[in-house]
C-alpha cells in the first residue's frame, strides 16, 4: 500500500489553534516528524503507537538537516506509512513546506498540504494588533529577516515593501535595528508605530511597542527572545484598546494540574484558554478496585432491575462502570428502569459520552446537594429507595450516610481504586517545588491534595514564596487543611469552571501573593 504525507501547519503556539483537518491527520499518522516550534499539546492527538521523530528545525540552527528530513519522509512513505510532517505556523509561509512538497512530488509520493494559522495571523491577533483596519491599513506585506545560508544579507525585499500599510517581519529579533533602519531609509517616518512579539500565542508571550526609531532600544531592555515577529504600521496603536490575551489574570502564570492523566487534559485546556502555563504532573492514578467482583455483582443486579437510582460522583466512576459493563457483555440498556444522577457537569458529560443523559445533576460536590438532586426526581421517595453508588474504593462516607439517614438502601460499591503517583512524577514535583517554579496549585479533589502532601512530605511547608493554593470546594479544602496545606482561593461554584474563575479573579484583583 503506498504511503502518504500530510504537511501540517499546526499554528504558532497555542495548541487550540490546530485545525480540525490537521488534528485528523495527526490522529491517522503512523509517523510524525515534528519541528521545534510545535507545542507538545498538539501531540495529544497522536496515536499512542505512532512513531514520533523530533527534527528540531528552528531558523538556521537545525538539529536535523533538510536533506535528512527529506530522506526520512521518503523512506517512511516508501514503506507505506502515513506520515504527518508538523510545522509551526503555516507550512507554506517561510516554513520550507513548499520545498518538501516539491521533493515529494519529484519522488512520486502522494501528499497533502493542510494550512495552519500563520504567526502573522495568530501572534498579532493574540497581541491585540489587527493586520488590517478600514481606517488604518488596506495592505499587508510579509517578509523574512532570516538570511539564506551562503548568501549576503539582502535588504531588497524589505525596501520593496516599505510603503505597505502594515509590514510583518518574520524572525525579526536578530536584525531588528538594521531592518527598522532600512525602513526609515526607504522613506518610512521614524515615528511610525512598531511592535515586536516574542512567543506569540504562548503563555510566555511578550509584546513590546514603540516606534521605528526607538523599538530596538525598548526591546533590548525587555525579555524578548526568538522566535519573534515584528509588526510595523498604524495598526500597532490599537493594541492597548484591543489587548485581550496577555492582560491581568492567569496569563503567564505557571499552574500545577495534579489530576489523574485521564482528566488532566480537560483541566489543562480550561486554564490554557486563559493564558496560563500549565504543568501537568498527575498525583493520582486510577486503577482497578481490590474487589472487582463486587462491581460485577452490582451491575448484574442493576440489569435485573434492583436499583431505583444509580448515582455517579465522578467521571472516573462513569468510565470504570461502563468498562465493567462491557466486560460483562452489557451496555447502557442495563440501567433499565433506574434513574441516573451525576455530581457536577464533568460527570454528566462523561455519562452523555457513554450514551446516558443524567436525570438529575447536582451542581455541588457535597452530600446534601446530591441528596437534594435525588429527592427532586419525579416519582422518587428516598425512604425505601434502592441506590447504587459506584465510586472510589476509598471515598467520603458522608453521601451514603446521608442517604441512609433519609431511609434509602444504599450499595456503596468500589468501581476504581485511587493509586499514588509514579516515582517519576514524584521526582518532577519535588524538583519543581524546590525550584519555586510554580505560581499556583490546583486542588480538584482530596486525593490530589493527599498525593501532593505525601509526595513532598516535610518539604511541603513552608510553601514556596508567592505560591497560591486553589481548591475546587469546601470538601477538598477541608482535606488540604487537615494535611497542613493552607488554602488561599476556594471556588464559590464547586466545578472546574468555578475554580478557574476564582483563581483568575484572585489575580485580577491584584492579589499576587498569598493573603
Amino acid at each position: 500500500m503506498p504511503g502518504f504525507v500530510s504537511l501540517v501547519g499546526v499554528g504558532p503556539g497555542d495548541p487550540g489553534l490546530l485545525t480540525l483537518r490537521g488534528r485528523r491527520a495527526i490522529a491517522a499518522a503512523d509517523t510524525l516528524l515534528v519541528d521545534a516550534l510545535v507545542h507538545p499539546g498538539v501531540l495529544r492527538h497522536a496515536r499512542p503507537d505512532a512513531e514520533q521523530l523530533f527534527v528540531g528545525k528552528r531558523g538556521d540552527q537545525s538539529s536535523t538537516g533538510q536533506e535528512e528530513i527529506n530522506h526520512m519522509l521518503l523512506l517512511r512513505a516508501s514503506q507505506g506509512r502515513r506520515v504527518a510532517r508538523l510545522k509551526g505556523g503555516d507550512a507554506l509561509i517561510f516554513g520550507r513546506g513548499a520545498e518538501e512538497a516539491e521533493f515529494l512530488a519529484e519522488h512520486g509520493i502522494a501528499f497533502e498540504v493542510i494550512p495552519g494559522v500563520s504567526a502573522a495571523i495568530g501572534a498579532t491577533a493574540y497581541a491585540g494588533i489587527p493586520l488590517t483596519h478600514r481606517e488604518h491599513s488596506s495592505s499587508v506585506a510579509l517578509v523574512t529577516s532570516r538570511e539564506r545560508p551562503g548568501r549576503p544579507a539582502d535588504q531588497g525585499p524589505l525596501r520593496a515593501v516599505a510603503s505597505a500599510d502594515t509590514i510583518v517581519i518574520f524572525m525579526g529579533l536578530r536584525r531588528l535595528a538594521t531592518d527598522l533602519a532600512t525602513l526609515i531609509d526607504s522613506g518610512r517616518d521614524p515615528s511610525t508605530p512598531a511592535a515586536i512579539i516574542s512567543a506569540g500565542t504562548h503563555p510566555e508571550q511578550v509584546v513590546v511597542t514603540g516606534t521605528l526609531a526607538d523599538l530596538p532600544d525598548r526591546a533590548a531592555t525587555a525579555d524578548v527572545r526568538s522566535p519573534a515577529l515584528v509588526v510595523v504600521g498604524e495598526v500597532v496603536r490599537l493594541r492597548e484598546r484591543l489587548r485581550w490575551w496577555d492582560g491581568p489574570g492567569l496569563h503567564g502564570r505557571r499552574v500545577l494540574v495534579a489530576r489523574a492523566a485521564e482528566q488532566s487534559a480537560e483541566t489543562a485546556d480550561a486554564f490554557v484558554d486563559l493564558g496560563a502555563a500549565v504543568v501537568e504532573i498527575p498525583m493520582i492514578r486510577v486503577g482497578d478496585p481490590s474487589r472487582p467482583e463486587e462491581l460485577s455483582v452490582a451491575l448484574r443486579s442493576m440489569a435485573a432491575g434492583r436499583y431505583d437510582v444509580v448515582a455517579f460522583t465522578s467521571a472516573n466512576g462513569v468510565r470504570r462502570t461502563f468498562a465493567a459493563l462491557r466486560s460483562l457483555g452489557l451496555d447502557a440498556r442495563a440501567f433499565g428502569r433506574a434513574r441516573v444522577a451525576a455530581v457536577g457537569p464533568e460527570t454528566a458529560r462523561a455519562l452523555s459520552d457513554s450514551g446516558i443523559t443524567a436525570d438529575a445533576v447536582a451542581a455541588e460536590h457535597r452530600g446534601v446537594a446530591v441528596v437534594d438532586a435525588l429527592a427532586s426526581l419525579p416519582g422518587i421517595e428516598l425512604a425505601g429507595c434502592t441506590v447504587l453508588l459506584p465510586r472510589a474504593e476509598v471515598a467520603s462516607p458522608g453521601l451514603s450516610e446521608t442517604l441512609r439517614a433519609r431511609g434509602a438502601a444504599v450499595d456503596d460499591v468500589p468501581a476504581y481504586r485511587t493509586l499514588g503517583p509514579s516515582e517519576e512524577d514524584r521526582e518532577r514535583l519535588r524538583d519543581l517545588w524546590s525550584s519555586g517554579g510554580l505560581d499556583a496549585v490546583l486542588l480538584t479533589s482530596g486525593s490530589t491534595a493527599r498525593g501532593i502532601a505525601e509526595t513532598l512530605g516535610d518539604a511541603l511547608l513552608p510553601l514556596p514564596p508567592g505560591l497560591i493554593v486553589a481548591s475546587i470546594g469546601p470538601t477538598t479544602s477541608e482535606v488540604a487543611r487537615s494535611l497542613g496545606m493552607p488554602v488561599h482561593v476556594e471556588a464559590a461554584v464547586y466545578t472546574l469552571d468555578g475554580l478557574r474563575d476564582a483563581l483568575r479573579d484572585h489575580y485580577r484583583q491584584g492579589a499576587f501573593a498569598p493573603p
